[in-house]
């Protein structure tokens, strides 16, 4: 296992090494001057404006020497200031950091907590009424798109029964109930939309595992039908449902800018989308190197998690 695990972090270290380098010339390398994009005619007409903004992004220094000021910062957790308020960048990340993870675990938990057992029924029943309106719910939460999800939310439970804010943000410090309520469509959007590709795999890999020979073995030793899916085959059914989950988490980083935009949620998506209108270019890479980090991050906790579960993998790895 510790093999295993210092193959995982050596691969980590290398892929965000990799990483930071993209992300720094991804951004050197867009045609135009940035200075002059950022201030427009008329403050690019002032020269001692001009060289300060061009000295805070270090663009009075070669291009090697940026990047290893780049890499200096890193080491000790400085990305720069924000040329719009003059804010840390590590500190305007650090705030929304939380806010987007909590949208995105409180909707990936729904949609396992919905989909894991809508897949076991549908596998389980497959010719069914059970099994079909399983399979059904999976189609529709899979082929919904999440602005569309959204909308529907904001009709049904903000306009007709008026349960929840349509949208909003409030600090759980300041008013724990309040910041609940305004977590719930969010959530409840992203949960619906990922329920059906979780359902789908469930489906899909447990009806696989059922095939197999020792859940024949199983079963002819006298184990109950529920025994078998639920002590043999569901956990060995649940490893792709985990690689989905992860990976899905990681995409759903920097891809939640919709679901922010509907619900007023002041996340990380939304705040790289401000900082590429607001030509905000320090805060541009920190916020793309931070959900770069954080993908990683969830990539090893997941290969992890799948080494635990399934001692094959750590010696294939």
């Amino acid at each position: 296992m510790l093999k295993f695990l210092g193959r995982r972090l050596a691969a980590s270290i290398l892929i965000m090494a990799i990483a930071s380098t993209v992300v720094f010339f991804s951004i050197h390398i867009l045609p135009g001057d940035p200075v002059l994009i950022l201030l427009g005619e008329q403050g690019a007409s002032n020269p001692e404006v001009v060289a300060r903004i061009r000295g805070q992004l270090h663009l009075d220094v070669s291009l090697p020497q940026q990047f290893w000021l780049w890499l200096k910062g890193l080491a000790v957790g400085d990305l720069g200031k924000s040329l719009e308020n003059d804010l840390p960048v590590a500190e305007v990340i650090s705030r929304r950091i939380p806010r987007s993870l909590e949208i995105i675990i409180a909707g990936l938990v729904l949609a396992a907590t919905l989909g894991i057992p809508l897949g076991t029924i549908a596998a389980r029943r497959r010719r069914r009424f059970h099994g079909t309106l399983a399979s059904a719910l999976a189609v529709v939460g899979f082929s919904s798109p999440v602005f569309v999800t959204g909308i529907l939310l904001v009709i049904f439970f903000s306009l007709w029964l008026g349960l929840l804010p349509s949208s909003g943000y409030i600090a759980f410090s300041e008013d724990p109930l309040q910041h609940l309520l305004f977590l719930c469509m969010p959530a409840l959007a992203i949960g619906i939309n990922f329920m059906g590709v979780v359902t789908r795999v469930s489906r899909a890999s447990l009806t696989d595992i059922l095939r197999r020979d020792f859940i024949r073995a199983a079963r002819a030793k006298g184990l109950s039908a529920s025994h078998t899916v639920y002590r043999h085959a569901l956990p060995n059914a649940l490893i792709p449902v985990i690689t989905v989950i992860g990976v899905r988490s990681g995409n759903l980083l920097g891809g939640t800018v919709i679901i922010e935009s509907l619900f007023d949620w002041p996340g990380l998506s939304s705040l790289l989308v401000h900082a590429c209108f607001a030509r905000d270019y320090p805060v541009i890479q920190g916020t793309l190197l931070a959900i770069f980090a954080m993908f990683i991050l969830i990539s090893l906790l997941i290969d992890l998690c799948l080494g635990l579960i399934d001692p094959r993998m750590r010696v294939q790895s």
